[in-house]
């Protein structure tokens, strides 16, 4: 047996009446928009012993061609006091679709879908004018659109109180269209289920254990309807289950379920009030602050229980004997009660509120005043909800609320972030980039209802790299009309960081029901001893949120160290540098996570640190920047030159400050140009000059070399240059040129003494090449080569092999009309130039 039919034996019970008839299906009325809606209707009669039967059934017409009426013949076989039900269905975003039934008829259910389709459900007792053969009844909706109606009628009735309970409730697209249990609380009762549905090419597949009593479609595929009427006996007073129609085209659906009794509802007394406690009480609590209703979530059914009171003071109690009310006479419904004024229910106020659910019973002898199980679900959230009950047993009309009221909350709430660049967290080169401290936005969704005020909680985040930042900011309250709360935070460091689980969260939402401890004081969705969590948040830990990059770079000026001495020449590769950078939030705090990938600056790269200069240009050296970066911080250390020597007119002497303005890939930068040195180099204008000499053929000869600078009037001995001797060396003398004098005997050949060296007799500014005797008169000249390759560059223009020095820097205007030629001079041995013959010292 399958679980659907071992199900349906518990709903008939162990004495089940002989299967009724199936009459022919009829067609159904199509719909404009798209939505299926699965009515059930509980037609709760006498006993089974009193054979409640199907009559008939009857169609409205059905047609591709929109409508404003539905016209329904009353069944064949009516008889008086038989009892109909009505189906009206309508595919259109008019809704509710019925704006006026035709008189007699009395609504039980309007359910439709929020947009697409609605439906109506009636029942009347047939009259002496219903049995002719010829009536119908007009029902009109609020626009045009495809339509269908049905009547079913049954025999067996109660004709004063059909109605025993009711309920109804709209589902997802579904293959398989489910209507929701109800308890009828009486016994013996009939089962009416009705379907309509937004495909026009299908006929509704029959429940299990129910005969079909009429079915139709108005074809027209997906714009059209089907609808069908089934019924089923039933003896037991108990919860019906949920009722499917299995294997259909999947759609929107929509199910009721209606309970009727036969006669008049006997028993005692009328009650004198009523209220509504939570559904995990099994039996009614004694005194008012235990009557508690605790905290539910959206979207998951639960179950209320209703006591029928007596008016005892000051806690009235359980009514006895047993109260027995009229069938289908109390209505069950919850209203948002954030204004409070159902605390009392007796204002008008609240009476006219609309309902968010509405469910309709019946108190039986064996509730003993206390009715149990009334399921509800609510798909939004609320803050404050009570129960509202209406008893039209008696007159007067009893009306009541519930003593305690509760919330309904979500059970999540889902983070997403405008700063979204790498929801892993991992990359550190990802866009679009925040600014640390610069304004981002945070949005926590929940679900419709929900106009709470999120927090964050301090420090519940997992960052990369591994410094923690501090996350400010906060978050508005929600808009009901979506649960969406959003707010501008933010975050100190460089990175991401991602908010682990309940980081975000609201814990007084709830608070209707935390005073009383109609809640726990944690985050939990499941159940102990009938109690939700107070609190919800983020479920798990949101994607990361960044990339967050520094706001700017700080420049801590450091020191200098010229290229010669104490001062550069122009041209001269280099002074040093050595300053700090750091990176920093808009706070001006150190980013600690600038470092590794996520320090976008490279340190060795010469064009990333944008060098300028105050009164000369800083350029690159040959010699690259060297730095690394740690917790946010580097210290840099940078060549430098000052280019563009001029090459016509001598610069005077300048204090040259050198600026940074680095910038990374992200543009993180500087506001201005910062100074990376605490003082001013000197920049001087160079030129080396070589002096000619004579002397006796017998003793070497020295060959002044001086440095020089210009002043900014003329060129003086540079006694501060303590680098240009130590640059040159034998290799870069140029000698050649030797003419022996005329009428001397021997050979004239001198060279250039290999001790002491230039660079051994350099001082202050100076000093000087010694070429070896010759042993006889002649001459010779000389060059220094200050390039960088052979020959030389001096105004001799010869080809003599010698090394470049690599001091271009000191070029000086020998010749031609620029400052671009090597030094040279002559060396005269033994010629009448001499002043002597010989020369000694004696000390």
């Amino acid at each position: 047996m399958r679980a659907d039919e071992r199900r349906a034996d518990r709903r008939r019970g162990q004495s089940l009446p002989a299967r009724l008839r199936v009459l022919p299906a009829c067609g159904v009325t199509s719909l404009a928009a798209r939505g299926l809606i699965a009515l059930w209707l509980l037609v709760a009669v006498g006993p089974v012993q009193a054979a409640i039967t199907y009559v008939g059934s009857s169609l409205s017409a059905l047609g591709s061609s929109g409508t404003t009426t539905a016209t329904i013949a009353a069944p064949a076989g009516l008889t008086t006091g038989d009892v109909m039900i009505g189906l009206l269905a309508q595919n259109t975003s008019g809704l509710p679709v019925v704006t006026a039934a035709p008189s007699g008829w009395t609504q039980v259910l309007a359910q439709d879908d929020g947009s697409t389709i609605g439906t109506g459900v009636y029942y009347r007792v047939a009259t002496s004018s219903d049995v002719a053969g010829t009536t119908t009844y007009t029902w009109t909706f609020q626009q045009p659109a495809r339509t269908a109606g049905l009547i079913v009628a049954f025999r067996g009735v109660s004709t004063s109180a059909p109605v025993a309970a009711s309920a109804a409730s709209a589902n997802g697209a579904s293959s398989t269209y489910t209507a929701p249990s109800i308890t009828p609380g009486v016994s013996s009762t009939m089962l009416v289920a009705l379907f309509a549905a937004d495909q026009g090419n299908t006929t509704i597949a029959t429940p299990a254990a129910t005969t079909s009593a009429v079915t139709g479609s108005t074809g027209g595929g997906p714009n059209g309807i089907a609808i069908g009427a089934y019924y089923e006996a039933l003896a037991a007073a108990g919860a019906t289950g949920a009722i499917q129609s299995v294997g259909n085209p999947s759609t929107t659906n929509i199910g009721a379920l209606l309970a009727l009794q036969p006669g008049s509802s006997g028993g005692g007394g009328a009650a004198a009030g009523f209220n509504a406690v939570d559904g995990y009480f099994s039996s009614y609590p004694a005194t008012t602050s235990a009557q508690r209703i605790y905290t539910k979530v959206a979207g998951t059914a639960f179950t209320l229980n209703v006591a029928a009171l007596n008016n005892a003071a000051p806690t009235p109690g359980l009514l006895s004997p047993a109260y027995v009310s009229g069938t289908n006479k109390v209505t069950v419904d919850l209203v948002d009660d954030g204004d409070g004024s159902c605390a009392s229910c007796a204002g008008s106020t609240c009476q006219a509120k609309a309902a968010l659910t509405t469910l309709t019973t019946s108190f039986a002898s064996g509730d003993s005043s206390y009715k149990k199980g009334l399921s509800f679900t609510l798909a939004n959230a609320y803050p404050n909800v009570r129960v509202r009950v209406k008893d039209t047993t008696n007159s007067p009309t009893v009306n009541a609320c519930s003593v305690d009221n509760f919330s309904v909350r979500p059970t999540v709430l889902t983070v997403t972030s405008s700063a979204n660049a790498d929801t892993a967290g991992a990359s550190a080169t990802a866009t679009p980039t925040v600014k640390a401290g610069a304004s981002f936005t945070l949005t926590a969704t929940a679900l419709a209802g929900y106009n709470g005020t999120p927090s964050v909680s301090a420090g519940a985040i997992s960052v990369n790299p591994a410094n923690i930042g501090t996350l400010g900011g906060g978050f508005g309250a929600a808009n009901a009309t979506n649960g969406v709360a959003s707010g501008n935070f933010t975050y100190s460091e460089a990175g991401y960081f991602s908010l682990n689980v309940d980081a975000v969260n609201d814990q007084t939402f709830t608070a209707v029901d935390q005073g009383g401890g109609d809640c726990t004081s944690d985050y939990s969705n499941t159940l102990v001893n009938g109690k939700y969590g107070c609190y919800f948040g983020n479920s798990s830990a949101s994607s990361y949120v960044g990339r967050f990059t520094p706001d700017h770079f700080a420049v801590a000026a450091g020191s200098v160290t010229p290229a010669c001495g104490t001062f550069s020449y122009y041209d001269q590769d280099g002074f040093v540098t050595t300053f700090t950078l750091t990176a920093q939030n808009s706070s001006n705090a150190t980013t600690r996570n600038y470092t590794g990938a996520f320090a976008r600056l490279g340190l060795t790269t010469w064009a990333g640190y944008v060098f300028t200069g105050d009164t000369a240009t800083a350029s690159a050296s040959a010699t690259a920047p060297s730095g690394s970066w740690s917790n946010g911080t580097a210290s840099v250390t940078a060549k430098h030159q000052v280019l563009a020597r001029p090459t016509s007119t001598p610069a005077a002497p300048v204090g040259l400050t050198v600026s940074a303005r680095p910038a990374d890939p992200d543009g993180v930068t500087t506001a201005a140009p910062a100074a990376v040195m605490s003082a001013a180099t000197p920049v001087r204008f160079g030129v080396l000059a070589l002096g000619s000499a004579y002397g006796s053929d017998l003793l070497a000869l020295r060959l002044p070399v001086t440095a020089m600078y210009w002043n900014g009037t003329g060129l003086v001995i540079n006694t501060s240059d303590t680098c240009t001797g130590a640059a040159l060396s034998s290799g870069n003398i140029a000698l050649g040129n030797q003419v022996q004098k005329p009428g001397t005997s021997g050979s004239f050949s001198t060279s250039v003494a290999s001790s002491p060296t230039l660079a051994s007799t350099w001082s202050q500014g100076a000093g000087w090449i010694t070429l070896m005797s010759p042993g006889t008169a002649g001459t010779a000249q000389v060059a220094l080569n200050l390039g960088s390759s052979s020959p030389d560059a001096s105004c001799i223009g010869w080809s003599v092999a010698s090394t470049g020095s690599g001091l271009a820097w000191l070029r000086g205007k020998w010749c031609g009309s620029g400052y671009a030629k090597d030094p040279s001079s002559l060396a005269a041995f033994g010629t009448a130039a001499t002043p002597y013959v010989y020369f000694r010292e004696n000390h």
